[in-house]
């Protein structure tokens, strides 16, 4: 749990007084330990996660050694060396606070606390600590039931974001509409936004995320925003409906 989770835990034990003593860590690390939220960096995560699930790593120990090969990294995820080098860097520089609300500790562990990278062996080594790999397979996790070869292709931060709620709402039943209504601060937790007005996400997250879903994505979308239009002068926008779009095949991106 990060001190903001712990902030907003603690709002909701106000109101709820039978909440009891939080103990497992909630994951937001996608949100809040990725330093900037970029495309690569969401990659390079997912592309650490399928090694760390592997049989070669002890959840036992405290820490453990990570061997990448570059050149599968590389084809897998579409980057350049340089592109993992900055996002291991950045990771190197982000650290985790962990709160025991119980027993009012906070535990705070760098993400990558060893890189060595081996140029011209075409291979890097890591040291990671326990904690972090958990947190790291479960953002793997919660994308389990998507194909992962479709997240490689996304170039747009908010479409890897989206393409899980869109799976989620694609498995709605057949007598529920296949569609979602999100309020300004829903959409500015799902992306790590901050806009103030939804017309801004409307422009700079959910049209670029169509645009690199529709070209590269089975699930696409459609979206609207609603107006409140009681009361007198401009109606107020309250709320964007995201509309679920499935195809048959991957258009890709016309020229």
């Amino acid at each position: 749990m990060t001190p903001n989770q712990l902030k907003r835990l603690k709002l909701k034990k106000l109101k709820e007084q039978s909440i009891k003593p939080h103990r497992k860590i909630s994951n937001t690390f996608i949100q809040s330990a990725i330093h900037k939220n970029t495309a690569g960096a969401l990659k390079t995560i997912f592309y650490l996660a399928s090694l760390l699930e592997s049989d070669n790593i002890d959840f036992n120990q405290d820490i453990n050694t990570l061997k990448i090969d570059l050149r599968k990294m590389l084809l897998y995820t579409g980057l350049t060396a340089k592109d993992i080098r900055n996002n291991l860097k950045a990771m190197q520089e982000t650290s985790i606070s962990f709160v025991n609300e119980e027993l009012e500790e906070e535990l705070m562990i760098n993400l990558l606390p060893y890189v060595d990278y081996k140029w011209g062996k075409n291979f890097i080594e890591l040291k990671i600590f326990t904690k972090i790999s958990k947190l790291i397979i479960d953002v793997k996790n919660n994308y389990t039931f998507i194909d992962t070869s479709v997240l490689m292709k996304l170039k747009n931060k908010h479409s890897l974001r989206l393409l899980p709620v869109l799976n989620l709402i694609s498995g709605y039943d057949k007598d529920i509409p296949k569609r979602k209504s999100f309020e300004l601060y829903e959409l500015n937790d799902l992306f790590g936004t901050s806009y103030k007005r939804l017309q801004d996400v409307a422009r700079y997250v959910l049209s670029p995320a169509k645009e690199d879903l529709d070209s590269n994505s089975k699930l696409s979308f459609i979206f609207e925003t609603n107006f409140d239009n009681f009361g007198k002068g401009r109606p107020k926008a309250t709320s964007i409906t995201i509309d679920l779009i499935q195809k048959k095949s991957v258009q890709g991106k016309l020229i």
